[in-house]
């Protein structure tokens, strides 16, 4: 899909990364022409109070900027098939799996064909007050939808206010303007959507912390439930979320005050590595590196 997340297992770390990570090593890593490049890293699994047994696991995930996100679609259901591949995981067809993240238990389904879709359900979704947004950027983007999937949204639906063209250019325009805007204190993920036929939505994305990006799992949920709040795509029926990266498919169910959420689409395995003693060996000593108690 374009959205690629690096798996790093505690089990297998180098000495330098024994202690976890630090905002300097994530970027590191994730810089495409200095280390590895990625959309995020996915910390994991790692030991957690109340997470036990064999179905049950805990994990991190950082944004390349250095900052950690709440929840990731995309990185939890990648996640998933690493704990998968490597044999974390057992006779998936048996029950779910739960993945303990930012205060966020999510349920993932594994398929019962090897190529099929990974199925993550991430809980309930809840609207949030609009604030207010320059009135240059609502002329465009048109009223905007604010939701919380675990980490903060803000959906608009630009082709409702007139605006002829939906694209990269439009979300990398107005996207840090709302992603960095002061009634997100926690700085929030932008998406820019348009339904194209029924069930059907196009969405270019702005992630928090990590810019323009090709897909994401959680934009996708958030896309979605804000089509259903607004009575712009019907409940309980799979919507098919567009991005430049791919199709995701999205079921966002009535629940009381909130909605239920449930993400499945493709994980793509692409390599398995370490990383070279001299890269290591260079950033230790060129970089102040502070590592966590």
């Amino acid at each position: 899909l374009g959205n690629d997340y690096l798996i790093l297992d505690p089990a297998h770390l180098p000495p330098p990364l024994h202690h976890g990570l630090t905002p300097a090593w994530v970027q590191r890593i994730c810089d495409r022409h200095r280390g590895v490049g990625g959309d995020g890293i996915v910390l994991g699994p790692l030991a957690a109070k109340g997470v036990t047994g064999d179905r049950s696991f805990a994990c991190q995930i950082w944004n390349p900027d250095g900052s950690q996100a709440e929840v990731s679609g995309n990185g939890l259901r990648i996640f998933a098939r690493y704990l998968l591949d490597v044999g974390y995981v057992r006779e998936p067809a048996s029950g779910p799996v739960f993945l303990h993240s930012g205060g966020r238990v999510s349920t993932i389904t594994y398929p019962s064909e090897p190529d099929g879709f990974i199925h993550v359900s991430l809980g309930r979704a809840r609207l949030l007050p609009m604030p207010d947004l320059p009135a240059d950027a609502l002329a465009v983007l048109g009223p905007g939808v604010v939701v919380d999937v675990g980490n903060p949204h803000c959906v608009f639906f630009p082709a409702e206010a007139g605006t002829a063209l939906v694209d990269a250019a439009l979300a990398r325009r107005w996207g840090p303007t709302i992603e960095s805007h002061p009634g997100f204190p926690q700085r929030t993920n932008v998406q820019f959507a348009h339904i194209t036929g029924p069930n059907v939505l196009a969405l270019e994305i702005w992630e928090r912390g990590a810019g323009y990006t090709l897909a994401s799992g959680s934009s996708s949920c958030a896309a979605a439930v804000a089509a259903v709040a607004t009575g712009r795509c019907p409940d309980s029926t799979p919507l098919h979320v567009d991005m430049p990266g791919g199709r995701l498919h999205v079921t966002v169910t009535s629940a009381a005050d909130a909605w239920t959420v449930q993400l499945a689409g493709p994980v793509t395995p692409v390599a398995h590595g370490r990383f070279a003693d001299e890269w290591l060996r260079q950033f230790v000593l060129r970089t102040d590196v502070r590592f966590p108690s």
